[in-house]
């Protein structure tokens, strides 16, 4: 019989589970469950449907009382270290999912930009008009789609 000896970084997780807090427990399991979910979901619907569907089912619930910045990051952990690494779309359907579930009012951005002469397109998760994307510090931000087709109106 063969033992499994946990490594440093197994256990260096394991303890920072340990540190979370109930709520932040079920924010994190909800995102690890939902992503491979919206993964398959949106191979069938369009990103527009599975959006009008995650608002409907997106009834708030008992609030957990997290920040969303907190549920954020609890978030981008699930997708960071899940059995896959999610996209920054199924990341950011997840995020608003759980987010509308708190009665907070979010919404999903998408956006664009063009970097060694390729373009590149990223969705994140606003509220407020701020910005839960950890990448919206990067050097060379995406500009949203809406203010790309405004600037060519004028």
């Amino acid at each position: 019989m063969r033992t499994h000896r946990m490594g440093t970084t197994e256990v260096g997780t394991l303890r920072k589970l340990l540190r979370l807090s109930l709520p932040e427990v079920v924010v994190l399991a909800q995102a690890a469950a939902l992503m491979p979910m919206v993964r398959v979901a949106y191979r069938f619907v369009t990103v527009a449907q599975l959006q009008r569907l995650s608002g409907r089912l997106a009834r708030p619930s008992y609030p957990n009382g997290l920040p969303p910045e907190a549920v954020a990051r609890l978030v981008r952990i699930a997708a960071e270290r899940s059995l896959y690494r999610a996209k920054c779309l199924e990341r950011s359907l997840v995020l608003r999912w759980i987010l509308c579930r708190e009665g907070i009012d979010a919404r999903i951005v998408f956006g664009a930009r063009k970097q060694n002469n390729e373009m590149q397109a990223h969705a994140w998760v606003e509220v407020h008009g701020v910005s839960l994307d950890e990448e919206n510090d990067i050097s060379q931000p995406f500009t949203p789609f809406e203010e790309i087709a405004t600037s060519h109106a004028n």
